[in-house]
């Protein structure tokens, strides 16, 4: 036993260099592993304490008409009720230098007593002061002020109004605001009225007793609620049930972070087969010393227990770094995504479970993958171990001694090995790619949202105007080319129930439907078709949805019938096609404007939705022309939100910020160790042919040749592994462009080939190639007849 332990150690010291370099593969590996399994375990425990600990309405009662006190009351002591509240939520706006951009405003009952989608107070004043504000900690950035600060908003029938900044607050059941491109403002119902808003709570959040209810349980408890509220002389608008116990982002979330594990396992699958490749080929250079030590009586069960002690002493130092190390990177990356989540991370420490899988991955997955070639060799004659070389020429052609010709033999020569190698490289390629695959692919649905939204900016409107005499003064702005005037209604399918029910957050934007009136003829949409057609009759009830809205009802078929609460009326339509909608914030249909006004009663010859289209679509014009728009609809247009198509592009981008940079950052570390692979390769490649060299220089071969040889055989064996890459990154980039689209987005991301993402892994492959053999090169050529036939 100490005669084995001693030769285990004497191999691991004689490759120092190499074997420094497989822990820091594994170790890469591990890393990864650690970081994403601690941030995963962190933040979804994090999430569901911010996120649950603002006690979420669990269903939202919209009413018309004001509710009272005795109303919540009553609601309070219904059976199965354990929380009502009311509340009003309206979207208005805020200027900010010259332009007006989106806010959101929630008039809170009693700041001293919340009980649903409670925030809580980070400074200043705690209720608010009439006649000022508390914003929310991330609208800051996009309020451009602070406590003490003031900030010129708008309620959406009030007028214009400078509001000191009286304190700010942490809300982690809402999306940071600069993430959702506007702002987030809590008042008294007093400062709303001051405001100008002629407004009473219309919103009866309530909870139910059981925590742990389906979303078919709230809802049948909410419709109960409904039926009460309604016999108390209180038209039931909508009911609003979000997701339960969920996150507005929690989908986006566990999609990223999903993502992030299979390519942190990926690499840490890359590094195990780079040690199974390099113990192979010590494992075939050290032949003739496993048929010396089975010629005086070691088994194969003993030979393969020494290689593996060795890879298992590797495995355990790069662990034994990587575990502590991993804990620091997770923590950054818990910092930066709670961050981007709006959570306060209360308890950072990472599960002992992850330590588990972590070590037991940085332990078991080399040793598992390195078994196979351990027993290939251990299992070898004592024969064939004392007659071979090393190399074998069985099913290898002999072309001409030219050095390309040779290269090549040469890597067909040790075919296990070969295979070891291209999958090393070609799965480091394939990860890569695919990295810079889905960046792409998330671009270019960015794009789309130019391409087939040919407006610049939305204006909104909370009472209609006459359309004909406000497209001509829209259209007499210099720098326009085109104006339309919509319609726009909330909406939902309509259901068994007596009211419509919607799943939307309080936020008002996740999980939103509306229905838009879409003017005969329009030039600002074009959107892709995913199936039947964009609608041709200008009268006829036809009917198309967008890829969210489809999602919400995948039995629906064309020509089928659709049938929706539209502004509390209950509509029908023919559905004559699906559209990819990127841009949109939720569910949308698209119906003729006229068949539109005749569903619902509203006036034809009026619109309560303005989309303008500029000569010159830049950010800086197109806020400066949405000035002159809206200054030429005049004070009485009681303008809602203008929004630019670019604040939308923005918003979009943000959520996906984080999942594109951490994507090219775990492809960097898939290409080192790729290239430890290769050098590793290469190395070993050298050793084991020295005698061969020799041969080869003392039949006249020179240094430089024996140098080319070595450089040609890397290329050939990347430039083999590239189309391999290239075939499996397409593959995983179409499932992982799937999987985002699916949970994230509701469409898959289309599936594209980075032209970039090919070129850079050619360059690294040939880079990674010079750079994997400079060294054994240098060795080859350096080695004289003397040294290289002597070599044993």
């Amino acid at each position: 036993m100490r005669t084995r332990f001693l030769k285990v150690l004497r191999d691991l010291k004689i490759n120092l260099a190499k074997n420094a370099m497989l822990a820091a593969a594994i170790m890469i590996g591990v890393l990864a592993v650690g970081t994403i399994l601690g941030a995963y375990a962190v933040l979804t425990r994090e999430m569901a304490r911010n996120y649950l600990g603002t006690s979420p309405a669990e269903a939202t009662i919209k009413v018309q008409g004001e509710i009272t006190p005795r109303l919540v009351a009553e609601v309070r002591g219904l059976d199965g009720v354990s929380i009502a509240e009311r509340h009003a939520t309206l979207l208005g706006r805020m200027k900010i230098d010259q332009d007006w951009f989106p806010a959101l405003f929630f008039v809170v009952d009693d700041f001293r007593d919340l009980r649903t989608n409670r925030f809580t107070r980070v400074s200043g004043a705690w209720p608010p002061p009439e006649g000022t504000m508390l914003i929310e900690r991330t609208a800051r950035v996009t309020m451009k002020s602070d406590q003490g600060g003031s900030v010129m908003v708008k309620t959406p029938f009030g007028e214009p109004h400078r509001v000191p900044v009286s304190g700010i607050v942490h809300d982690p059941g809402l999306a940071p605001a600069w993430q959702e491109q506007e702002g987030y403002i809590y008042v008294t119902l007093a400062t709303a009225r001051s405001l100008g808003e002629p407004i009473g709570f219309d919103e009866l959040r309530v909870r139910f007793n059981d925590p742990q209810a389906s979303m078919q349980q709230i809802e049948t408890g909410a419709l109960a609620v409904a039926r009460f509220v309604q016999s108390r002389g209180n038209a039931v608008h909508e009911i609003q049930i979000p997701p339960p116990r969920r996150h507005p982002h929690q989908a986006q979330m566990e999609a990223i972070l999903t993502l992030f594990l299979v390519f942190a396992f990926a690499t840490l699958v890359l590094s195990a087969i780079l040690v199974a490749s390099s113990l192979a080929t010590l494992m075939t250079r050290q032949l003739r010393e496993i048929g010396v030590m089975k010629a005086v009586g070691a088994d194969s069960k003993q030979i393969a227990s020494m290689y593996l002690l060795s890879q298992a002493i590797i495995a355990a130092a790069a662990t034994a770094v990587g575990v502590p190390l991993s804990r620091h990177t997770a923590g950054l990356m818990i910092g930066k995504i709670g961050t981007i989540l709006n959570l306060n991370i209360v308890d950072g420490s990472i599960p002992f479970w992850v330590t588990l899988i972590q070590v037991a991955s940085g332990l078991l997955v080399p040793l598992l993958v390195a078994a196979i070639p351990v027993w290939r060799g251990s299992i070898v004659t004592v024969r064939e171990a004392l007659v071979s070389y090393g190399v074998s020429d069985r099913g290898v052609p002999h072309p001409p001694a030219r050095v390309p010709s040779l290269a090549l033999r040469n890597v067909f020569r040790q075919r296990g090995r070969l295979v070891m190698s291209l999958a090393l490289l070609a799965s480091g390629g394939a990860l890569f790619m695919t990295a810079l695959n889905v960046s792409k692919a998330w671009q270019i649905n960015l794009e789309k949202i130019s391409r087939f939204r040919h407006y610049d900016v939305e204006i909104r409107l909370n009472r209609p105007l006459p359309s004909a005499p406000t497209l001509h003064a829209v259209g007499e702005i210099g720098g326009v080319r085109n104006a339309e005037a919509w319609q726009s209604f909330p909406a939902s399918f309509t259901r068994e129930v007596p009211y419509d029910v919607a799943h939307v957050y309080p936020d008002k934007g996740h999980g939103s439907f509306i229905v838009l009136g879409v003017p005969d003829g329009t030039r600002l949409v074009s959107f892709p078709l995913l199936a039947g057609r964009w609608i041709e009759a200008t009268d006829a009830p036809e009917i198309v949805l967008n890829h969210t809205a489809r999602a919400l009802a995948p039995r629906l078929a064309i020509g089928g019938t659709v049938r929706l609460n539209v502004d509390d009326r209950p509509t029908e339509w023919k559905l004559v096609g699906f559209v990819e909608d990127l841009g949109s914030t939720g569910a949308t249909a698209y119906v003729p404007a006229n068949a539109l006004a005749h569903a619902t009663s509203f006036d034809p010859g009026t619109t309560n939705m303005i989309r303008v289209a500029f000569n010159d679509r830049g950010l800086g014009p197109v806020l400066r022309k949405t000035r002159d728009v809206e200054a030429a609809l005049g004070p009485d247009a009681h303008i809602n939100i203008s929004l630019p198509m670019t604040l939308i592009k923005n918003a979009i981008a943000e959520h996906m910020s984080v999942l594109i940079s951490s994507l090219l950052a775990l492809s960097v570390l898939m290409a080192i160790v790729g290239g430890f692979g290769l050098a590793a390769t290469m190395s070993m490649s050298v050793l084991e042919r020295t005698r061969e060299l020799g041969v080869m220089r003392a039949i006249g071969a020179t240094p430089a040749v024996t140098a080319r040889i070595v450089v040609a055989e890397a290329l050939a064996i990347s430039a083999m592994s590239l189309g391999i890459a290239f075939a499996a990154g397409s593959a995983i980039s179409f499932y992982m462009g799937r999987l985002i689209g699916a949970m994230a987005f509701k469409t898959p991301l289309p599936m594209t080939i980075s032209a970039t993402g090919v070129a850079l892994w050619i360059v690294i492959l040939v880079i990674g190639s010079a750079a994997a053999t400079a060294l054994p090169a240098l060795r080859a050529s350096r080695l004289t007849v003397r040294e290289a036939l002597a070599y044993a």
